[in-house]
Order: C-alpha cells, then structure tokens, then sequence
C-alpha cells in the first residue's frame, strides 16, 4: 500500500514544464483510414441494433487547426478538421431513388475538444495525453459513376450528408516551456458518426446550386473513421 501511495504522490507531483495559462493556436497535416456505408441490422448478431454494413473502406489525407486556451493540465480548443478521399461501390437511398457510385469524398469536421495531459511521463521530453468531445460533421461525395433507379442518368451530382458524432484521441506532445518554440504533436483518434439530413444538388451547372432533395437521414448512413495527425503549435 506505501508503494501505491508513493506511485500517487510522483505523479501528482510531477511538473510539467511545459507553456500554460495561455491561448495558442495549433495546426498540421492528417491521414485517415475511412468506413462508410448504410445503417442496417447484421443478421449474424442476435441483438436489434443496426450497424454499418458494407466494405467501403478508403484512404484520405488533409489538415487540421486548433484554436484554444492550456491550464497546467487540461487544455479546451475549438478544432476543425478536413480531408479528401476517394470512394468506390456506395449504395444509398434518397426519398425512395436508390445509388450505386463512385466518387470524390469529403468531410469536414467540428469539435469542441477537451484534452487532459497525463503527470506521468516515461518519455522525458514529450507529454502524453488524452482528448474527447462531440463532433459536428458535413460530408460530401461528388458522384462521378453511378445508377439510379430515378430518372438522373447523364447529370452530375454530389451527394451532402449532415452528421453528428464523437471523437477519442491519444496523442503525445513535445515538452517545451515556451510555445515560440513551436512544439510538435502527434495524435491518433477514433471518430464515429451518424447521419441526420441528407441533400442531393444537381452540380451539372458549377455557377448555381440546384439543390434535388433534402430529407431527413437519421442514421441512414453511418461514418467510421482512424486519424492520424500531427503538427506545430504556431503560437
């Protein structure tokens, strides 16, 4: 039991040594491992709950930012992130019009984040933390091929997905005392989303935005994604 009290007592006295009580603005460049696919009950599971079914899993790359403000221990940032992909064999359903395409994907994230840096660290000159918060998302796939079962055949369209979700991350950070040093991150985060309105807009013409259809998607189509990020504190 000492033992477990001494463990305590270096931990909860270990400083940081790193800027605080600060704002800061942070930014960098992100990979993604991507599932998307339709909402619907597994047959091989006994229980009711829908999951995302399909194989559509795909790359992406792009950039995130973070605007916030750092206490000792805990840090809360505003963040957006955005990146591209490209996906193959989705299938979807829109006011009873079925899909089947391929295209260019998407998303474009925003959170409220709160991160908590962990006192113990077995890396002397980075920091080790941990960060969740709710997630608002608009993801878009611009169809390149395509069926319909309507009568869209020979135009050119994008479908928008309005989602909700959540986001888990660890990540490590260089242990510097003045964020003019530009300390380097990296994270990993797991990312789940859920849709709740959908849009198909007719893009035939670049200079208007024809909007088809809008309806209501509540859990229609479901967004898995694994992203890898890493960047500076710029100041």
């Amino acid at each position: 039991m000492k033992y477990l009290f001494l463990i305590l007592s270096i931990l909860l006295s270990t400083k940081s040594f790193s800027f605080e009580n600060a704002f800061f603005l942070k930014a960098g460049l992100n990979a993604s491992i991507n599932r998307i696919g339709v909402f619907e009950k597994d047959e091989d599971d006994d229980d009711d709950e829908k999951e995302i079914q399909g194989k559509n899993f795909f790359g992406g790359v792009g950039f995130n930012t973070h605007f916030g403000y750092r206490w000792d221990r805990f840090e809360v940032t505003a963040s957006s992130t955005i990146f591209f992909g490209k996906v193959k064999d989705l299938a979807f359903v829109i006011n009873e019009n079925s899909f089947e395409g391929s295209g260019n994907y998407q998303n474009l994230i925003v959170s409220p984040n709160v991160r908590y840096f962990v006192p113990w660290s077995p890396l002397q000159q980075w920091r080790f933390s941990f960060g969740l918060g709710p997630i608002w998302s608009q993801q878009t796939v611009r169809l390149k091929e395509f069926t319909s079962s309507g009568d869209y055949a020979g135009k050119k369209f994008k479908l928008t997905y309005d989602s909700i979700g959540f986001g888990v991350g660890i990540g490590i950070e260089e242990k510097l005392k003045l964020k003019s040093l530009h300390p380097v991150f990296f994270e990993i985060a797991y990312v789940r989303l859920y849709s709740i309105k959908s849009y198909l807009v007719d893009t035939t013409d670049s200079t208007k935005t024809n909007i088809l259809s809008t309806s209501e998607a509540k859990n229609d189509i479901g967004t898995e994604a694994i992203l890898f990020s890493m960047g500076i504190i710029l100041f």
